[in-house]
């Protein structure tokens, strides 16, 4: 076990669960290391890839893991963030994660570039087209998800790989397309159910490819409620693989 890396990463508040060195994983809220593994997974060998809202980089290292030649990464601060009025997040603007992506890069030897960026700023002058675009638990934090997904459309050339939280029903009737606030309390806006998620992507410019069935949450050690989540209580997800459709 690397002592150094051990002690390094003590000294940070993560949210995702990232192997850094042999025997040395972050203690974050998510560990999405299993969850990887269920994915519909394009092609990304040798490919340019984009992270959407990637905090500590799981997606990010995840994609070089897998063979990616270049992946940016994205993600913006507090006061730009579309958390809910109510829960309007308080302090510095400073890119979220930027600090906690930053040391799991060095100690992973990672060439992923981390840039500051809204989503919905996303814009193929600036940054260019992507092979395949990674976006996972973000659409349910962003006040406008269909525009979300219209500008990630608009600088992906290949794949989308989607993975979000799904709403699932209350009772014997089937749960809504979409529902806001639906885990009242959360982060979050809209929660579509499997069947609104699909659609969602489809009418931003995409063609489904692949659809997971419900997945579990895995909340990793440093997650609050854990066993709501592995329960489904608080909500499950689904992973969707879609390419460019012709415009």
């Amino acid at each position: 076990m690397d002592d150094t890396a051990v002690t390094r990463i003590a000294g940070q508040r993560w949210w995702h669960t990232i192997d850094v060195a042999p025997g040395v994983s972050t203690p974050g809220g998510w560990d999405l290391r299993g969850t990887s593994e269920k994915l519909p997974w394009p092609d990304v060998a040798g490919k340019r890839c984009l992270d959407v809202g990637t905090m500590d980089g799981f997606w990010a290292f995840e994609l070089e893991r897998r063979g990616a030649a270049e992946v940016v990464a994205t993600d913006i601060g507090r006061a730009h963030s579309d958390v809910p009025g109510r829960r309007r997040a308080q302090g510095s603007d400073e890119p979220l994660g930027r600090q906690t992506f930053a040391l799991a890069a060095e100690l992973l030897g990672s060439r992923a570039e981390y840039r500051v960026r809204n989503v919905y700023d996303l814009d193929p002058s600036v940054d260019g087209e992507f092979d395949v675009v990674v976006m996972g638990y973000v659409l349910q934090m962003v006040r406008d998800p269909l525009r979300a997904l219209a500008a990630i459309r608009s600088v992906c050339r290949g794949h989308l790989l989607l993975l979000d939280t799904v709403s699932l029903p209350l009772s014997l009737l089937p749960a809504p397309l979409a529902r806001l606030d639906a885990r009242r309390g959360a982060l979050e806006w809209f929660v579509f159910n499997r069947r609104g998620l699909v659609q969602a992507v489809d009418h931003a410019g995409f063609e489904v490819e692949a659809a997971t069935r419900i997945l579990r949450d895995e909340p990793g050690a440093g997650a609050s409620d854990s066993w709501r989540h592995r329960l489904g209580l608080l909500g499950r997800s689904c992973a969707i693989r879609a390419r460019t459709a012709s415009l």
